[in-house]
């Protein structure tokens, strides 16, 4: 039921008290240290020092393949079938093709529209495809949660509601009515479709794939941003990050995916959010391999699901001075080369929200792209504040437009 409600507060207490390492049900370990990214999600070789490893795969009741649907690159049943697929949807995110795209982004960014508003950053107005696809990531926890229960896993699924059903069906479609709708353009033109066409056939590949990359790219932005503002306009963060945003660029057609990429407090202020507010919280769960393995020294048997539990990792106070606090000058030089700095000893190289080794998020680079242009337009047309009144506390945001803009 935690799953299902997005809520984990007990496995993010059972660290402090019982270590980095925890057993949090009979055949699942759960860590909380940046060792375990390398030993789960990175390839160690099978020879010399590292003899024996094999790659540890997706846990199949999180990631299986859907019956009856062809396989994508989120369910790949082998690291061959994974590898093969990422070289082929890696077409769409290289420089280039993020160079082709950015115009359309920048496009849809300008449509926020500049006026004043009160705004609750999380139950604004979805767009019906959204909300299908918040119906689809419950649906999806509660089915892989009652594989662990099969006595109950067939009561509780003729009980749930309808609906509930029929909107991981109805965001399916929909995907597929967008696919081709794309096919069927007269004026073709250079995107992710034209990039993934010779390779996969026009129905079952291209659907699923395409579906997969919708929903993996819909809401996981938003999650960061929506964070990333409800920290910012509690911090001085806020005023630092849009003096650095408007003293840089005079006009706004400036704010290029390349020129934002050096923007130091920029991408500290994301890194900290991605932190803080990670599009997935909990752990992205693989299996140890047949026989037997080890992770972070300690020996596991086939067959146990293990995972790096982000949550609690990024907000460990032994990994992070002040870990629930958004500081994005921990990422920053001064905290890198000072040892004398209280962020100087902060772990870094934990947050891995992308995760890791061949297994990371392929889109890594589009997403960076999409939160630095996001948050940047945002604090370069409006300033931010805490509303007067406050509906609902953490969320409700006010934007004011620049008193010096004039487009």
């Amino acid at each position: 039921m935690n799953t299902f409600f997005g809520t984990s507060p007990w496995v993010q207490r059972m660290f402090p008290r019982y270590g980095d390492i925890v057993r949090v049900a009979p055949d699942e370990v759960s860590f909380a240290t940046e060792e375990a990214w390398d030993d789960i999600y990175c390839h160690r070789a099978s020879n010399g020092p590292y003899y024996g490893h094999s790659p540890f795969l997706k846990n199949p009741i999180w990631w299986g393949e859907v019956p009856g649907c062809a396989e994508t690159i989120v369910d790949a049943s082998t690291t061959r079938n994974h590898e093969r697929m990422g070289k082929i949807i890696g077409n769409c995110f290289t420089n280039k093709a993020l160079a082709e795209e950015e115009p359309s982004l920048h496009e849809k960014v300008a449509e926020s529209g500049s006026r004043s508003a009160i705004i609750n950053i999380v139950d604004c107005t979805y767009h019906p495809w959204v909300l299908e696809i918040f119906s689809y990531f419950k649906l999806g926890a509660l089915f892989s949660t009652l594989q662990f229960y099969n006595t109950f896993a067939q009561l509780i699924i003729r009980v749930l509601p309808a609906k509930m059903v029929e909107a991981q069906e109805k965001n399916y479609h929909w995907a597929c009515q967008k696919v081709h709708h794309r096919l069927n353009l007269e004026v073709q033109r250079r995107d992710f479709m034209s990039r993934l066409l010779p390779h996969f056939s026009p129905d079952a590949d291209l659907e699923n794939n395409f579906y997969v990359l919708t929903v993996a790219g819909s809401e996981t932005c938003g999650t960061v941003l929506s964070g990333t503002t409800n920290y910012l306009i509690k911090t001085p963060a806020l005023r630092k990050l849009t003096e650095e945003v408007r003293r840089a660029f005079p006009r706004p057609e400036m704010l290029t995916f390349d020129a934002l990429s050096t923007l130091p407090y920029l991408n500290a202020v994301i890194k900290e959010g991605l932190r803080l507010s990670p599009p997935v919280g909990g752990a992205l769960a693989h299996v140890v391999p047949k026989g037997s393995d080890t992770v972070c020294g300690v020996w596991l048997p086939g067959g146990t699901n293990v995972g790096v539990h982000q949550w609690s990792l990024y907000r460990s106070a032994t990994k992070f001075h002040k870990a629930t606090i958004l500081v994005p000058e921990r990422w920053l030089t001064p905290a890198l080369g000072d040892p004398k700095s209280p962020y100087h000893a902060d772990h870094r190289h934990a947050v891995q929200a992308f995760s890791t080794g061949s297994w990371a998020c392929i889109g890594k680079e589009l997403g960076l792209a999409e939160l630095r242009l996001i948050l940047a337009r945002m604090v370069w047309n409006f300033n931010l504040e805490i509303p007067l009144k406050v509906q609902k506390e953490g969320f409700d945001v006010q934007l004011v437009p620049r008193a010096d803009l004039h487009l």
